[in-house]
């Protein structure tokens, strides 16, 4: 159970003696002796007292890129009425509230003062003030910073010299001076921070202050106690309640009857009030071009540290309003070929010119198309996931600069894992293409092929390198502890505006250089302070040859043979684009959206004078709203119509050229799918060149003989008991150059034991024009070659004749089949030892591949004949020293086996031509070593 307080009041000592001295100055004021003496010190300071001082301020103007007059900022919220344009009940509302003897006292009201001074004394503080409007006035345009919202400290000797100055004022102007240059001075509050009667009475009722009732009189009388507490768009009842206040005042002071104060109060605010998302300071223009001015204001701030709604300026611009009323009209979903499909898709545009980095129009989003200043601008304060909008100008331009590619490099699109982790990185249709040409890569907008270029320029030039080109092209948001591979495809942590997207596109177009976006070209002071020029240096990210060859990626996605949303933006002049789209992943799911939907939507056109960049999506899920791109919306395309609109406007004057090419760039013809790129073999199939552009410096061609081939571990050489060489490599690296390669190509990756299936196609492979790789090996005798060996597999054994005590060198190696180029070799070395040799001949059905096949293996000369004999039709004979010896053994050494020679005579039929393509005219299925079987072998 609490005790209750007792009821006692502690007088504020300090507080006390303050009110008392201000009464005895203010006597002495009035025409007493007492404190004239401090109170003359007190006033050696006070201001002198200008009329012009006591106007409003001129507000500042700003002009768009032609000089005109475009938009007033802060005081532009002013517009100054006079005396005569008020209404009767508007003047009695405010006298009532304000000041009622306010015709009658000289500026300073000693009873009202007396009693509001009773009544701080009563309560122990300042609870009254007892101002006069004219002290008010005085108060506002001296000491008072009314646009910043600053008084001057609460002293004694402020309220003095106020006090004389209103005394001041009233022998220089008269009373219906000081109440216009009072209403129009007052904060009525609002969104658009109102001040003057007549701007308040445009937004709160949308009519002419000459128009106003008694009740709108009353209720905009009362406000300007507190513009914020009595807003009746925010806090109803409180307005309500105070114009009510208002009203029963003037019925105290005669204004009007209680009759007519009861009808004035039965009046309900909201069924006179306008609608809030109407309420424009300035009639229906007030919003025009709001995002660009919101920009142009912020940028003036940060190039001056001054606020030009409170510092009067003239401020010139490079505003396009021809493009800034298509931004507009979008924006306030007023085009008709652009149907947003709900109410929570934003939108974002900007428009740059790529040579001055001039901004030329913005759009901030469909909230300013509803109307507001100061709003969210999503066009440069808001930042997404680009997507694979970042592509060509990040790492296939580094590739350019760095690797040494040419326009028509090959890339393998394939299942890969980001370095270091399990994660695998997919396309966005989940299927992988294999080898693809480079502009065919960006075209589709692959993945993994983006992901593995910008690995290949780290390793080549630093993680650091990368993120100062970021930083470089005015990525604010990137830095070396977010920066990541996942950089390469838009995702991860990296986030840009798309002011920014807009501006590292055009550095592309810009030969390689970066200008600062910027909306002001100049800015006047009224107050007579010296104008400023703001400079933008260029600043070279790139070189101009690696921003041509990425133009022309850009290029190759609008007009190459492509199914994309870029499509739309065809012209019969050059435009170079790149889309992006980033979806909510995991994330999503709280909100019941589908895993992996898209959530940003991106553009960025360009043509060689602007770059354009378009953001559609969601600033954040919200559940069970759909806050994501189904099929149907993707199906819109609203980011190409969009940019369709803005470059029909852009170009609508003045139709652009192409980006001309820069000294330094080289054409290079080259085998497809070769790097380093080898130089075209004479009479190969011409569909296996192709011809591109590089940087000069990167123009070198290597002979194709030069093509990679793994290197040789390990090679054996013995000699075996029966007169055979055995030998072995060490298997070749890649099997799958053991064979010719075929048109597809398998892709399939092993991650932590889960097999990712993949094919692909392939473009082109060495063992189409050199056959498959062989294991291959040269014997030597006494410094001299003897024997050279080719097999297909890691395992060998060749029958060669050897003198006695000879010195054998065996050297193996890989190569291609056809081709003369070989690994590194690995040589065995011994002494030959002569031994008797046993060879059994083949039998009599043996095929022809048979027979060769053992002469090969035994190291010995074999001479064949086709004899047509019908008796002996499908058989032969072998015959050694004249003699048939089929089925027998040749007996000889080793030494003397290279001596040995045999004849061979096939036997055929007389109605059995030869057939080129059967080794074995006795045998017309040469893969069947059975001619009785039907079975061909398995």
């Amino acid at each position: 159970m609490s005790k209750r307080r007792k009821n006692t009041r502690k007088i504020n000592k300090k507080a006390l003696l303050t009110i008392l001295v201000i009464f005895i100055l203010i006597t002495g004021l009035i025409g007493g002796t007492v404190g004239l003496v401090v109170m003359g010190n007190m006033l050696r300071t006070k201001p002198d007292l200008e009329i012009t001082n006591l106007l409003s301020k001129e507000s500042s103007k700003i002009f768009d890129k032609d000089g005109n007059q475009i938009a007033d900022v802060g005081l532009q919220i002013r517009t100054n009425v006079t005396y005569e344009q008020l209404p009767e009940s508007l003047v009695d509302a405010f006298l009532a509230v304000e000041d009622s003897r306010f015709f009658e006292h000289p500026g300073f009201d000693t009873a009202r003062f007396l009693k509001a001074m009773v009544e701080n004394i009563k309560a122990m503080r300042f609870a009254q003030g007892g101002s006069t409007i004219t002290m008010q006035l005085i108060k506002l345009s001296y000491f008072t910073d009314d646009e910043a919202g600053v008084g001057a400290p609460k002293k004694i000797e402020r309220k003095v010299q106020e006090i004389a100055l209103a005394l001041e004022l009233e022998k220089n102007a008269d009373k219906k001076t000081i109440l216009e240059l009072y209403i129009n001075k007052m904060n009525f509050g609002g969104s658009g921070n109102i001040r003057g009667v007549q701007k308040a009475a445009q937004y709160y009722f949308g009519k002419d202050v000459t128009e106003l009732n008694l009740s709108e009189s009353a209720m905009l009388a009362g406000i300007v106690n507190r513009p914020n507490t009595y807003n009746p768009f925010n806090y109803l009842d409180y307005a309500t309640n105070r114009r009510n206040s208002v009203i029963n005042l003037m019925v105290r002071h005669g204004y009007i009857t209680k009759k007519e104060g009861e009808l004035a109060k039965s009046i309900k605010l909201e069924d006179i009030l306008i609608d809030p998302s109407k309420a424009k300071g300035s009639g229906s223009q007030e919003y025009e071009y709001q995002s660009y001015i919101d920009t142009v204001i912020n940028e003036v701030k940060q190039i001056t540290g001054l606020d030009p709604t409170s510092v009067a300026m003239n401020i010139y611009t490079y505003m396009d309003p021809e493009i800034q009323k298509v931004m507009d009209s979008i924006q306030a979903d007023k085009e008709e070929t652009v149907v947003f499909p709900d109410e929570l898709m934003e939108v974002a545009m900007i428009s740059i010119d790529n040579e001055t980095g001039q901004i030329v129009a913005i759009g901030g989003g469909r909230n300013y198309g509803r109307g507001g200043s100061m709003l969210l601008n999503h066009a440069t304060e808001q930042f997404k996931q680009p997507g694979s909008a970042v592509k060509p100008f990040l790492e296939y331009a580094l590739a350019f600069e760095h690797l040494g590619w040419a326009t028509t490099h090959v890339v393998t699109d394939r299942p890969i894992v980001y370095k270091g982790t399990t994660k695998v990185i997919k396309n966005f249709n989940n299927q992988y293409a294999g080898q693809v040409r480079l502009v065919d890569a960006v075209g589709t907008s692959l993945n993994t092929p983006a992901i593995q270029t910008l690995q290949e320029v780290v390793d080549k030039i630093g993680r650091q390198a990368v993120v100062e080109y970021l930083q470089n092209l005015g990525f604010s948001k990137v830095n070396s502890d977010n920066f990541d591979i996942g950089f390469a495809i838009g995702g991860s942590n990296y986030t840009a505006s798309a002011l920014e997207m807009a501006a590292a596109q055009a550095v592309m177009l810009n030969g390689g250089y970066y200008i600062k976006p910027h909306t002001v070209s100049r800015i006047e002071f009224k107050s007579g302070s010296d104008p400023i020029e703001p400079l933008h240096t260029p600043v070279s990210v790139i070189s101009e040859q690696a921003a041509y060859l990425t133009c022309l990626l850009l290029y190759q996605t609008v007009y190459g043979p492509y199914t994309n949303y870029m499509q739309i933006l065809k012209r019969d002049y050059p435009v170079y684009a790149k889309t992006g789209t980033t979806d909510w992943g995991s994330d999503g799911l709280q909100y019941n959206i589908p895993q992996g939907a898209a959530k940003d939507k991106w553009m960025i056109s360009s043509t060689s004078k602007y770059t354009t960049a378009v953001w559609l999506g969601y600033e954040k899920g919200i559940k069970d709203k759909d806050t994501y791109f189904d099929r149907t919306k993707n199906r819109l395309n609203l980011p190409g119509k969009i940019s369709t609109l803005i470059l029909s406007a852009l170009t609508d004057k003045l139709k652009p050229g192409e980006v001309p090419r820069p000294e330094g760039i080289s054409s290079i013809t080259h085998i497809l799918g070769t790097f380093p790129y080898a130089y075209p073999i004479e009479g190969m199939d011409g569909g296996l060149i192709t011809t591109g552009l590089i940087k000069s410096e990167f123009n070198e061609l290597v002979s194709p003989e030069t093509s990679d081939i793994d290197q040789l571990s390990e090679f054996s050489a013995t000699a075996g008991n029966d007169g055979h060489i055995n030998m072995t490599w060490s298997p070749y690296p890649d099997p799958e150059k053991l064979y010719v390669a075929g048109d597809t190509m398998d892709l399939g990756l092993d991650v932590g034991g889960n097999w990712i299936g993949a094919t692909g196609r392939r473009l082109f492979d060495y063992t189409w024009i050199y056959g498959p790789i062989r294991y291959k090996a040269r014997i030597s005798q006494n410094g001299n070659v003897i024997a050279e060996i080719s097999s297909e597999t890691e395992h060998f054994s060749q029958q060669v004749g050897l003198e006695p005590g000879a010195s054998v060198t065996v050297c193996g190696y890989y190569a291609y089949e056809n081709l003369g180029i070989t690994s590194n070799e690995i040589c065995n070395e011994f002494k030959a030892v002569d031994m008797d040799l046993s060879l059994l001949v083949p039998n009599t059905n043996a095929s022809r591949v048979d027979i060769e096949n053992w002469a090969n293996s035994a190291g010995i000369k074999a001479t064949y004949n086709t004899i047509t004999n019908d008796s002996k039709a499908n058989t032969n004979e072998i015959l050694y020293n004249g003699v048939v010896v089929n089925g027998q053994a040749i007996h000889t050494t080793a030494s003397q086996l290279q001596n040995v020679n045999v004849i061979v005579n096939l036997y055929v039929a007389s109605d059995n031509k030869p057939d080129p393509g059967n080794p074995n005219p006795g045998n017309p299925n040469p893969g069947n070593p059975n001619p009785g079987s039907d079975t061909p072998e398995g």
